[in-house]
């Protein structure tokens, strides 16, 4: 028992040494999130409006890797040129890690990203054909710079950007809500399995751009601004295409 409670003692230790070599950051953030959206398998017409939205995440920030976190999530009512309405639902899990080399310039840092979305779409005239919605986990490069400036350093700019080239696409068919290998009778897993496609570069896409203006409080938290955008454009039996810019406030959380 003493021996389990010495090696406890001592996980426990190198566990706070090991935290103390990182700077961790807890973060929130909110504000309007505009958007315009196309599903080709209903209409070739944009749909688009704006709403609120907000982000919650986590970044862990050490000397040669950096890791980061993003939970969004947004529900926009839109319409279309014709005033037919639309309610699109966001949701996307997305991470960045990246590394710091000797041979890149001193503010750069560059590594890769993962992004999970979800995009659900309820047509107000469309009620057999709800909900249209098309998920993805696409991977790619990511390159970030950051600089702080003031005369104690104390304001600091990142700006961050993103660029998927290959994953997985699972989204609704052409004619019904559920994918094709649903309306067949099989086991759901086959099913699912079925209605799995590749993430093929160039012919899908999805990239972004992240910029953030924050300023250090004398407590060693931050509060700032940003601007987040990200365009996708997938393609399995039809082809749908989104775009959402989104304005914050953020309020970040030293750990």
């Amino acid at each position: 028992m003493k021996r389990w409670f010495l090696f406890l003692s001592f996980l426990l230790v190198q566990v706070a040494v090991f935290g103390q070599d990182k700077q961790r950051t807890l973060f929130w953030n909110a504000g309007t999130h505009n958007a315009w959206e196309r599903d080709f398998a209903y209409s070739p017409l944009l749909y688009s409006g704006a709403s609120f939205g907000f982000t919650l995440g986590y970044a862990s920030v050490g000397e040669k890797k950096t890791d980061e976190v993003y939970l969004h999530y947004s529900r926009i009512p839109m319409q279309n040129a014709f005033d037919a309405n639309m309610a699109g639902t966001h949701a996307h899990v997305m991470t960045y890690t990246f590394y710091k080399a000797s041979w890149l310039p001193e503010k750069f840092t560059l590594g890769w990203s993962n992004n999970n979305a979800l995009s659900l779409r309820n047509f107000e005239d469309a009620q057999n054909f709800n909900p249209r919605f098309d998920f993805h986990t696409s991977f790619g490069p990511a390159v970030q710079y950051q600089t702080l400036f003031g005369k104690v350093e104390q304001w600091r700019f990142s700006s961050q950007a993103h660029f998927q080239v290959t994953g997985f696409l699972f989204s609704a068919s052409y004619v019904t809500s559920p994918p094709d290998p649903f309306l067949h009778e099989q086991s759901t897993f086959n099913a699912f399995w079925q209605s799995i496609r590749f993430f093929q570069p160039f012919q899908q896409q999805d990239l972004g751009i992240l910029n953030q203006l924050f300023y250090q409080l004398s407590n060693g938290n931050e509060i700032g601004v940003g601007y987040r955008f990200n365009y996708t454009n997938l393609e399995n039996a039809q082809r749908s295409q989104r775009s959402i810019g989104h304005y914050f406030f953020q309020f970040n959380f030293q750990l």
